[in-house]
């Protein structure tokens, strides 16, 4: 569907499951060689390059804390050593400490913002030297970085950073030939949305709401980024698709 796409070296980070790991294979599916990403299980890293693999796609997998710098830095000399450029990074991992704001510690910010926000300035300021005229940096958020959540703690704060960094990238890097947007994904039943308190409620209440019927899954969110990431997106700058299946046009 986007020929531009193929033999683009992607970099997907918190590939190995949920939104990361169909993100991979949507990428590799237009050719893409994938890099999986992941910071602790191998074994799902692993299961994920195989199913790209089986589908007749190119993936290797790396893993990399993106929350840590040092960690980053072994990542990318790997890059370079094995593709010798980066095209397109969909930064799509996340961590955070769920719960009440006036519990957070000062090392739950630290954690949280690292890992879910500053991260995507991290990955771009390593990725956009090894970008050649055309790149395409994507951010993948949630309604918390917009709405209160309950239990969504320290996570709203580094969504609401996160959105704000894409918007000043795609300022900075439009001129070079590098799109940077985002995806607002809604509601899905993944095992980070299942670790916030009352989730199961949240769910149902988000499913009955949504005038589509249903949550959002995997492929619904894989497909907004190969768009993102084809030049059919071209005039597309700093912006954040909403994918909720129109639960944010309910009241």
């Amino acid at each position: 569907m986007y020929p531009e796409i193929k033999d683009k070296v992607a970099l997907v980070t918190g590939g190995s499951r949920g939104f990361g790991r169909e993100i991979c294979k949507r990428l590799a599916s237009e050719g893409a060689r994938v890099i999986v990403n992941f910071r602790r299980s191998m074994t799902e890293a692993d299961e994920t390059v195989k199913q790209i693999r089986d589908a007749g796609g190119e993936a290797v997998k790396m893993r990399a804390d993106v929350g840590k710098e040092e960690s980053l830095d072994k990542m990318f000399d790997q890059i370079k050593e094995e593709f010798g450029r980066l095209d397109i990074v969909v930064a799509n991992a996340a961590f955070g400490v769920p719960g009440e704001l006036m519990d957070a510690k000062t090392r739950y910010w630290d954690l949280t913002m690292a890992s879910s926000a500053r991260s995507l300035l991290d990955l771009s300021q390593r990725a956009v030297p090894l970008m050649n005229g055309w790149g395409r940096v994507v951010s993948i958020t949630s309604d918390g970085g917009q709405k209160v959540i309950p239990g969504y703690g320290l996570v709203g704060p580094a969504k609401a950073a996160l959105e704000s960094i894409t918007r000043g990238l795609a300022y900075e890097l439009a001129g070079k030939g590098i799109l940077v947007n985002g995806v607002l994904a809604g509601l899905a039943d993944t095992k980070s949305a299942r670790s916030i308190p009352g989730a199961k409620d949240v769910m149902e209440h988000a499913r009955f709401h949504a005038p589509k019927g249903r949550l959002v899954d995997g492929e619904d969110i894989a497909n907004v980024v190969a768009f993102l990431c084809s030049n059919e997106a071209e005039m597309i700058c700093g912006q954040f698709l909403v994918v909720d299946g129109g639960r944010n046009i309910v009241g």
